[in-house]
């Protein structure tokens, strides 16, 4: 089952409410700008998903806007990004730093268009160690390009 996690899309906000009517009107050029970003298809708050000159489009990718590499991140942390997905999966895995898994899961994204993904990771830990976070399209086919992979090196604190 996918992550619950939150998402954004266009008027609809981090806490689940819907920006609508008057509201909606009344933040003026700030509202404008902020769905500008939604690329056609799902939205982002930044503009990783914006697919106006048509770069991201009939392309299978997966982009981590956060957490960066190198960040030190808590049990618990969030993992949020932009996709573009065979069925809008997007799958993920956190390694130990001497390779073992301490978390899996996968959520949805972007399909046809790009679209915003989001993610929380629990772990367990006793020591501060650096692991790594695999975040990618999952394989559907033999031919054509590999999956797209992202690996992630973060500092895990207990």
């Amino acid at each position: 089952m996918p992550d619950a996690a939150p998402r954004r899309r266009c008027g609809l906000q981090a806490d689940g409410t819907v920006t609508r009517g008057l509201a909606a009107i009344s933040a003026g050029l700030a509202a404008a700008a902020a769905l500008a970003g939604c690329g056609g298809g799902g939205g982002n708050e930044s503009a990783v998903c914006a697919n106006g000159e048509g770069a991201l489009g009939r392309t299978a990718f997966v982009f981590v806007e956060a957490p960066r590499s190198g960040e030190r991140v808590l049990n618990g942390f969030r993992v949020s990004g932009c996709s573009s997905t065979f069925e809008s999966n997007v799958t993920w895995r956190l390694r130990a730093r001497d390779g073992h898994v301490l978390a899996t899961g996968f959520t949805q994204g972007g399909s046809d268009v790009p679209g915003p993904f989001a993610f929380t990771v629990d772990y367990p830990i006793g020591a501060r160690q650096v692991g790594h976070l695999a975040v990618s399209a999952p394989r559907v086919t033999t031919e054509g390009f590999p999956p797209v992979r992202n690996v992630i090196p973060l500092v895990l604190e207990p």
